[in-house]
């Protein structure tokens, strides 16, 4: 028990923990298959074992805005991690229907207009497949807490729990492995963990940037860059990739 409490250890066993509950809660209730999936993601995670015989999907939204309280998504990208190599077969993509106006401010950033999402689905069955495209595979993001702020609002709305596959964030990983210790956690050098930034310095060319595939794309790279400079570093267990790049339950 006590190994469990060491390094990335603690927020997975906690989350196991918060699962289980989960599970006793909702034992007889009738459930998509999806999301009766779902509740099993965290059940073949191997803390020591190398991070990259896990499986992981790399996912970007891009929405109408950035307040997750009131802006909804407009388009889902996401391509798949295995054996530390990104499948570019592999790839969930689609434009959604946030069933609301697209600020001229954010059709500046992506170039999505009225015109491309009016016969879109909404977002909530566009998560719905996209659920199952992840599986049990590991998520991961770049500034992950407002990807799976809407992906929750789904996973709450539609099943009453959220999402239980671990999470990752490449920002946190940049914190934690690129940044000079911050004891007040101000990082006034937090802009270095922007996604052109990251691309800069690991030469990762972002072809559609601002796109939610260009930019999974290039979030995927620069994951599997960090990858590489943990397991140069001796550290590639899931376990450091938990303790340093997980995200805050």
């Amino acid at each position: 028990m006590a190994e469990s409490f060491q390094n990335g250890g603690l927020r997975l066993y906690l989350a196991r923990a918060r699962n289980r509950w989960l599970r006793f809660r909702l034992r007889g209730r009738d459930l998509d298959p999806r999301a009766l999936a779902n509740l099993g993601a965290l059940d073949n995670l191997r803390l020591d074992e190398p991070a990259r015989t896990h499986r992981f999907v790399v996912l970007d939204l891009e929405t109408t805005g950035l307040d997750p309280n009131k802006d909804r998504v407009v388009s889902v990208g996401a391509f798949r991690v295995v054996g530390g190599r990104v499948r570019l077969g592999e790839v969930f993509s689609e434009l959604c229907n946030p069933g609301r106006d697209i600020p001229v401010e954010s059709i500046k950033v992506h170039a999505i207009v009225p015109d491309m999402i009016h016969q879109a689905r909404p977002a909530w069955e566009v998560f719905l497949d996209f659920l199952g495209f992840l599986g049990h595979d590991i998520l991961v993001a770049h500034y992950a807490p407002f990807d799976v702020y809407f992906m929750n609002r789904v996973m709450k709305g539609q099943f009453g729990f959220p999402l239980q596959n671990l999470v990752l964030d490449t920002v946190e990983l940049c914190r934690t492995l690129l940044l000079k210790p911050d004891p007040y956690g101000v990082y006034l050098d937090f802009k270095k963990c922007g996604l052109d930034a990251l691309a800069e310095l690991f030469a990762v060319e972002v072809p559609e940037r601002h796109t939610a595939l260009g930019d999974a794309l290039a979030t995927a790279l620069i994951f599997q860059r960090f990858m590489q400079k943990l397991e140069s570093q001796g550290r590639g267990s899931l376990r450091e990739m938990i303790k340093l790049g997980g995200m805050a339950a």
